[in-house]
């Protein structure tokens, strides 16, 4: 409900303001927002959904999508109708203000309350989080996702317009077809998972070599707008389950540490979404910009490294016996005995 109020109050004060340092402000407390409601969401998840936890985030983050492609349909619809910017973003407050409502009602379930020693004992992975190697395996996962995801969308309007030599508006279908899909990638993901006909690991496999099939189409192709229209639909299609499924493998990892691992999957998605996109555009002068496209599509297929290395790290994990389990064991039993 915080979150929502930072994101509603910034709302208001952006069209009002005739200041930059004002308006950077009012950027900064909406990104704040933005990040209490992404890890808040993820981690009430997390303990509502634990059995399904894939399928759920495909869901959860299906409907983002949704809300991204209708929001800026409502934002023109109001700008038409009312003339004035200040009351076209009060349509968003009120949006904000509405789910908070919705908030209030929601029973968010807690972590079941544990005694001393469970306390004691759980709070080791707590500290020692940041010392997992699998944790920055998966972070990289995420930076190598948003860099291809971002780095496409951002991108692939003004490549296929120099390219095929038209306009931005004509090419800005590209842009809408790829969100499309990548809604619609995840709403199959979530049914995929439900279904159990591909496991977890399976699905984002698919997904990472489809969207690097589909991506590399558009790229030797960039000319030929049916094509790359397809194409980048076809590359959402692809990209949609990877970020879900990815949170959705860390969040069940680190269930005892599910804030601090959504708050450094947060600054991993921050991170990539401000040094990728950015590193493409001055690549540009250099390669060009149809092979400058093949960049977001490299990214998802590095995905498939560390992926590799977490997955075998999880496995050998299993396998180790849990020497402290059975010492605490053994010391509650004499201690039962005696």
């Amino acid at each position: 409900m915080g979150g929502m109020a930072c994101m509603a109050l910034a709302g208001i004060v952006n069209p009002l303001t005739h200041s930059f340092t004002i308006f950077l402000c009012t950027q900064l407390i909406k990104g704040i927002g933005f990040g209490l409601v992404d890890v808040n969401i993820n981690t009430i998840v997390t303990l509502a959904f634990q059995d399904t936890l894939g399928e759920t985030l495909n869901n959860v983050h299906s409907s983002y999508g949704i809300g991204a492609l209708a929001g800026p349909l409502l934002l023109s619809l109001a700008l038409q109708m009312m003339n004035e910017a200040l009351w076209a973003y009060l349509v968003g407050t009120v949006v904000g203000l509405v789910v908070m409502y919705l908030l209030m009602r929601q029973v968010v379930p807690d972590i079941p309350a544990r005694d001393v020693v469970q306390r004691k004992e759980q709070s080791y992975p707590n500290r020692n989080v940041f010392r997992q190697p699998l944790l920055w395996m998966m972070a990289l996962q995420i930076v190598l996702y948003v860099g291809a995801e971002l780095g496409f969308g951002n991108w692939i309007v003004t490549v296929l317009s120099q390219s095929a030599a038209i306009s931005i508006a004509l090419a800005a279908p590209a842009a809408t077809a790829f969100f499309l899909g990548l809604t619609i990638g995840r709403l199959l993901g979530g049914q995929i998972l439900r279904r159990g006909l591909l496991s977890e690991n399976q699905l984002l496999h698919v997904s990472i070599f489809g969207g690097f099939a589909s991506g590399i189409v558009i790229a030797l192709f960039p000319a030929q707008l049916i094509v790359s229209f397809s194409a980048s639909a076809f590359v959402g299609l692809f990209y949609g389950p990877l970020f879900p499924g990815i949170m959705a493998m860390a969040s069940r990892q680190f269930a005892n540490s599910i804030g601090i691992v959504s708050s450094v999957m947060l600054v991993s998605t921050a991170s990539a979404a401000m040094a990728l996109p950015a590193l493409m555009g001055i690549l540009i002068p250099v390669i060009g910009f149809n092979w400058v496209l093949l960049f977001p599509e490299f990214c998802c297929l590095l995905i498939v490294g560390p992926l590799y290395l977490a997955n075998r790290r999880q496995q050998h994990a299993l396998q180790l016996p849990d020497n402290d389990t059975t010492i605490n064991e053994n010391t509650t039993l004499s201690t039962k005995l005696k």
